[in-house]
């Protein structure tokens, strides 16, 4: 009974662990054909059919469709083909595995600026307000930053911030209020700065709409930055807007004041 030619014989099906490395060795793709899973059933076939004595080790299987396995039965690839395939295989799995390493030290490399970046920005912060310490949780909104904003943007917005709003308490030193304030106005500050290129009037409008703002109860800061643009667009002097938002005391008195100053340069063009 054990005589039985190979071929007659119950073969043990591929384990399941061998068959998912093959598949992930070739890209999940018939390399027949070229045909895609989920596109087509892949089975795993032998280079050197299994009935000539073929073995189950990796290198002497190939993911195939189920169509193309059918197609092929136990006639094997000429000899050229199935060591130029094997020598194929392992050159490109060498390539895949340099590729991975290349890519895993590039990422770690960006880490690693991404962590001296945030040292340097946390440094030139203390810098700025002796006795004070970004945490944790400073640093994790740091990384945030630096995804939208420039090492040289963030720093200038740090300047700016420090600037307007650090405070001094009664000991002369920087009172915790207004360092948590001033550090949560880094970003703001980054987006006005960058805006401000492509519109040289959004800082001043800015701080105008702060100065209505605060004068009224209700307030839309998405409007009220609307009416300003429009305004300017309409040559309504900025000082002028300034001191419209100063005599405020709530949102329609903002508002018909600059209905009022575009109206009138309506006239003006008008009666040219």
């Amino acid at each position: 009974m054990n005589d039985q030619p190979v071929s007659q014989r119950a073969r043990k099906p591929i384990p399941k662990r061998i068959r998912f490395e093959v598949f992930k060795r070739d890209g999940f793709k018939c390399q027949y054909c070229g045909a895609s899973a989920p596109d087509v059933l892949l089975q795993v076939d032998h280079i050197k059919p299994a009935a000539a004595g073929g073995e189950d080790d990796i290198i002497n299987l190939i993911t195939a469709c189920a169509a193309c396995n059918a197609g092929k039965r136990d006639k094997p690839l000429d000899d050229k083909t199935t060591v130029a395939k094997a020598r194929q295989q392992l050159e490109e799995l060498q390539e895949r595995r340099e590729q991975l390493e290349m890519m895993m030290a590039w990422q770690e490399g960006l880490r690693s600026i991404g962590r001296e970046a945030v040292d340097r920005i946390c440094a030139y912060w203390q810098e700025l307000t002796p006795g004070w310490a970004v945490n944790e949780n400073g640093k994790k909104n740091l990384r945030k930053w630096l995804r939208t904003f420039s090492l040289d943007e963030i720093t200038r917005a740090m300047d700016v911030a420090a600037d307007q709003y650090l405070k001094l308490g009664k000991d002369e030193k920087i009172t915790s209020e207004s360092w948590n304030i001033a550090f949560d106005k880094i970003p703001g500050i980054c987006r006005v700065e960058r805006a401000s290129k492509d519109d040289p009037d959004i800082k001043d409008l800015y701080y105008i709409r702060g100065i209505a703002r605060n004068r009224s109860g209700y307030f839309d800061n998405f409007k009220a930055l609307e009416w300003l643009k429009a305004a300017r667009s309409w040559d309504v002097p900025i000082e002028e807007l300034r001191q419209i938002a100063c005599n405020a005391t709530s949102w329609t008195r903002f508002v018909e004041g600059i209905e009022a100053a575009i109206e009138i340069r309506e006239r003006e063009q008008k009666g040219r």
